[in-house]
């Protein structure tokens, strides 16, 4: 397994310095500064903060992006409590070890927490983490193959709260968004139940993560901002009871905006690129809820979302990249963030 670090080398007060230099060339040129990062912190005792993204890097590369992608993670909303806290445990898909390697650094050098990658981070391992070693110690990873497609691997690591000594094992999957002639519509389904069994395996709490290109529900999210017309099968496959492994998954952010009286509308994770026909007649770019994280039953999800509003711009619909700046969208996907507690 991986173990990397890449903290920074430059001492604190430079940064600061530099920091403070830019603001003034900014001041003086009339750009204004983007606000103040929230104060972090390090989640209480017995809670994770976790993290899942498609950086989309593989056929679209762009450095800015990945540098973007970590300042809008710094720069999150403070959680309902009022207070920021810093990520323990980020799965990003779609990456190379190179750009995990430089979303790290970029991270390590807005957060005070250092972050390190680990686990398999070969090109055909799909979920690549990070882990951050000030607030979590690392155990164990594994792989395992695609239940459809053989050169497709997903990846769970098993890591423990330094606070609590609460084990923890996370989950990352990446589902094709179709897989035509190789197992069809059942793939999703056989790969859900094959995650929780991987993950019923290691024995401890658990959470699986990630991009599983498929709304929730039946109906488009324009025609059913609150997500009730009906879940779709492979969600039932993944959140229901289980003999694979005797346990049941909450959506967290389903979960956390029914039981606080929110709507879904504003959740979703992906927007398509060209314009389409929506459900409700008009034409737009289709926004959908397709990266989530499940917990189990065991765990308590206390807030989750999508990066909302993060760089969902109207000025900049369909498109992908950092021009014009800082109107920047780091993927087509928006990340997922979700606090859950241990125990």
């Amino acid at each position: 397994m991986a173990q990397d670090g890449g903290r920074r080398s430059v001492p604190r007060v430079l940064v600061n310095w530099a920091v403070l230099a830019g603001l003034l060339i900014s001041s003086l040129s009339g750009v204004v500064p983007a606000a103040a990062a929230p104060a972090e912190k390090a989640s209480p005792n017995g809670q994770v903060v976790v993290i899942t993204v498609n950086a989309r890097q593989i056929l679209r590369h762009s450095t800015a992006r990945m540098e973007q992608l970590a300042i809008a993670l710094r720069n999150r909303p403070t959680a309902s409590d009022g207070n920021y806290y810093a990520p323990d445990v980020i799965l990003v898909n779609e990456v190379s070890a190179a750009d995990l390697a430089t979303v790290r650094n970029h991270l390590n050098n807005l957060f005070s927490s250092n972050y390190k990658t680990f686990g398999a981070t070969s090109d055909d391992v799909k979920t690549k983490f990070l882990v951050n070693s000030t607030t979590m110690s690392t155990t164990s990873s594994r792989t395992w193959v695609d239940d459809c497609i053989s050169s497709v691997k997903y990846q769970l690591i098993n890591v423990k709260e330094a606070s609590s000594g609460i084990s923890l094992t996370v989950g990352g999957v990446h589902f094709r968004a179709d897989y035509g002639g190789s197992g069809g519509s059942v793939c999703k389904n056989q790969n859900a139940k094959k995650a929780r069994k991987q993950l019923g395996s290691q024995g401890t709490k658990g959470s699986v993560i990630g991009d599983f290109n498929k709304r929730a529900m039946l109906t488009e999210r324009e025609c059913d901002p609150d997500e009730r017309s009906g879940a779709e099968s492979w969600y039932k496959d993944m959140t229901e009871y289980s003999s694979v492994d005797q346990r049941a998954y909450v959506d967290a952010v389903g979960a956390y905006n029914r039981a606080s009286g929110l709507t879904m509308f504003n959740e979703w994770t992906h927007e398509q690129e060209d314009l389409t026909t929506l459900c409700n007649g008009t034409t737009g770019y289709r926004r959908n809820r397709i990266d989530y994280i499940f917990v189990g039953t065991t765990l308590r999800s206390l807030e989750a979302h999508a990066d909302h509003p993060g760089w969902a711009n109207e000025a900049q619909p369909g498109t992908i990249g950092c021009t014009p700046a800082p109107q920047c969208k780091y993927s087509d996907h928006r990340f997922v963030w979700g606090r859950i507690r241990l125990s």
